[in-house]
């Protein structure tokens, strides 16, 4: 094992150490009670009942949703931090498993604060973030208008072309590139029809 991996195990001990001194100072959760001294039921257990008819998703569905997110963290996290593949066993060894799918949620939430610790960020994505080929999709709306400027009666023909091939009202509701790309492509075609 290399020194890396050495002081990395050292740090896993160290972290778990802290983990263990701060939930001894938690107070354990009881059952809570009614005046007659029987255990009440607890509401939150329960899925909540939907009064408009729509499909809500059940506990079992978020935990699932909430395993592939951790482990998604996991796995980005080795990446950024960043581990070899043996750095990476001898972490995760120490809850015993020799795959993070070998976890259970709990424990993958540790691993990912034990991760944060070494300093991985969790990035958050901004809502405002246009995404990616933003670029690209302005770019291909305005070659394609001035191309279709070129046609006889290119305005009209433009309109229809859009909601045939792109299934849209507007040239600029359209956002998939590849159907941009197939206006462009049939309005050259048009252009070389118009010239011969």
């Amino acid at each position: 094992m290399t020194d890396v991996g050495r002081n990395k195990i050292r740090t896993v001990d160290k972290f778990e150490k802290e983990k263990t001194d701060k939930s001894a100072t938690k107070t354990t959760d009881k059952p809570s009670t009614n005046t007659a001294g029987k255990p009440t039921k607890n509401t939150a257990d329960k899925p909540s009942a939907n009064t408009a008819g729509k499909p809500t998703k059940n506990t079992a569905d978020k935990l699932q949703e909430r395993r592939h997110k951790l482990l998604a963290l996991v796995h980005i996290a080795k990446k950024e931090i960043p581990l070899s593949d043996d750095e990476y066993r001898d972490v995760i060894a120490y809850w015993g498993v020799k795959s993070s799918a070998d976890m259970s949620n709990p424990e993958l939430e540790e691993l990912v604060n034990y991760f944060e610790s070494l300093g991985f960020k969790k990035k958050a994505i901004d809502p405002r973030d246009p995404g990616a080929g933003v670029g690209q999709i302005h770019a291909l709306q305005i070659r394609i208008r001035e191309e279709a400027m070129k046609l006889h009666n290119g305005e009209e023909r433009l309109k229809g072309l859009v909601k045939k091939i792109a299934k849209e009202d507007d040239l600029r509701s359209c956002r998939n590139i590849k159907k941009l790309k197939q206006l462009l492509k049939v309005i050259h075609l048009l252009q070389n029809r118009e010239k011969s």
